[in-house]
């Protein structure tokens, strides 16, 4: 494919690359020797660096170079991309900044006439680099590396890709590749799709967006995605069109064309960064609601009525329960609430849920599952959690938590995460969430 030299590549040259630790040029060239990637240093002000033999260019370089990531100042790239061409070089990666998005626009086009005049495909400039987890791939000044997943991560900023990447290594969410865009002079959304639409590797596509120079383009390609493509997009209000067109140098565009569009060619669009990949999740795995029939177990009244609220706001069917009604009587108390939400009352043991996991693992008449709990005086969270978790793998429904506490569900949260079941923090943010899935 066009773009595998930026997400496959066997050579990398660093222009740009430092033997100073706090530079862009040391921390992109430490990542891939670290990761023990065939990569040249290119730097005509040293020798060596970090112990791998410095070039004055890429033109010294006997090697053939995949892929050139250059971190030098902004009035020298087209220079640098001159002696790529020279070299054969087709796909180059400028994390530089300095261009359009600080009012230099003359640079950016120069700099996108010059490669294109020598066939090189542009990422950036602006940007964080790209990391690819499967091969254990950072082209980037992030200095970690995501679990190998089935996400694909493409965020039109840099620093809010580093925060989410942090986060993402933290909840051991996995990545298929992370992408930093910048300014997208050249390769932009479009071409992203496109790409990762056919990579084996990625189950769900995540965008963060603040702008788009060819919304055509961007349709075009996101109608024929046969994959889940989740949207942040920010610029929602007058502020933030502003703050987007100064951020990336892209102009906004009313967010209602946008909204309009999304829903248009099946786009799930969410309002937080959170959401984007809690999302994404149960698509990589296969979990995502095939229909809007909800279905709430609770030992609390209180967050039952408020899942039940959000789920009628959201446009969530609150589904009967007529067919179980008469099993749930054997095994419940007198005082159940004989209604969905599925109340089983505050002085609830694991065994009860297990009893209603039991009536209801064989039914279909609902879509997904959530369970709330709260940890009350003879509640065992955990144990719950172990209960849902079976009853999860055993039925393939998709099921969703809402724990609600602070340390004393911290084991059971931690069940559900290890077992790919989100927990939210409260039911109506739960309601947000689940509708954004079920919303086709």
């Amino acid at each position: 494919m066009e773009l595998d030299k930026f997400f496959n590549p066997r050579t990398i040259a660093v222009i740009g690359a430092s033997h100073s630790k706090g530079k862009v040029g040391h921390d992109v060239f430490s990542n891939l020797l670290k990761e023990k990637k065939k990569v040249y240093a290119v730097n005509p002000n040293a020798k060596s660096i970090l112990g791998e033999p410095s070039y004055s260019s890429v033109l010294d370089i006997k090697a053939d170079i995949d892929l050139a990531v250059i971190a030098i100042p902004a009035k020298l790239v087209p220079k640098a991309l001159e002696e790529c061409g020279q070299k054969k070089i087709t796909a180059a990666v400028i994390i530089s900044s300095g261009f359009a998005e600080a009012g230099n626009k003359a640079l950016e086009t120069e700099t996108l006439e010059t490669a294109k005049k020598n066939n090189i495909r542009l990422l950036g400039p602006n940007c964080l680099g790209v990391i690819v987890p499967r091969i254990n791939m950072n082209a980037s000044f992030f200095n970690n590396m995501p679990d190998k997943g089935g996400i694909t991560f493409i965020s039109q900023s840099g620093a809010l890709g580093v925060a989410m990447l942090d986060w993402a290594i933290k909840q051991r969410l996995g990545l298929s590749a992370f992408v930093s865009m910048g300014n997208a002079s050249d390769i932009d959304f479009a071409d992203m799709i496109n790409y990762f639409e056919k990579d084996n590797d990625t189950k769900a596509i995540c965008l963060y967006m603040e702008s788009l120079k060819d919304g055509r383009k961007f349709l075009e390609a996101t109608k024929d995605c046969k994959k889940p493509i989740i949207v942040l997009k920010a610029g929602r209000t007058a502020a933030g069109q502003k703050a987007a067109a100064t951020h990336t140098a892209a102009l906004a565009t009313e967010d209602r064309v946008y909204d309009g569009a999304f829903k248009q060619h099946r786009l799930i669009r969410v309002n937080t960064l959170y959401q984007l990949f809690e999302i994404a999740q149960y698509f990589v795995y296969g979990h995502a609601p095939k229909g809007k029939r909800g279905l709430i177990i609770t030992n609390a009244g209180g967050p039952g009525v408020l899942a039940s609220d959000g789920f009628e706001r959201e446009g969530i069917e609150i589904t009967k329960i007529d067919e179980v009604k008469e099993e749930l009587n054997k095994v419940l108390p007198a005082q159940w609430s004989k209604n969905n939400p599925i109340d089983i009352v505050g002085d609830a043991l694991p065994d009860r849920y297990k009893a209603v996991f039991d009536v209801l693992k064989n039914k279909r008449f609902y879509d997904f599952v959530l369970c709330i709990l709260t940890p009350q005086t003879m509640t065992e969270p955990h144990e719950v959690a172990e209960l849902f978790v079976k009853f999860y793998k055993e039925t393939d429904v998709p099921c969703f938590g809402c724990f609600m506490g602070g340390d004393s569900i911290s084991t059971a949260k931690r069940i559900l995460r290890e077992n790919h079941i989100t927990n939210f923090v409260e039911p109506d943010y739960a309601a947000k969430v689940i509708s954004k899935m079920v919303k086709k």
